[in-house]
């Protein structure tokens, strides 16, 4: 299956397209929340 990674940069266009303005240490704190392996990325497992 396929495994979808998201990084801040990402997290941050995502965000703005739904109205919010999250700062880079916003984004960096959403991601280490849900950060598993420490590796920057958001890992959503495909199905």
């Amino acid at each position: 299956g396929r495994r979808w990674l998201i990084t801040t940069k990402e997290l941050g266009t995502v965000m703005r397209s739904l109205g919010q303005n999250p700062s880079e240490s916003e984004l960096q704190d959403m991601i280490n929340e849900v950060d598993a392996d420490n590796n920057g990325t958001i890992d959503f497992p495909g199905t």
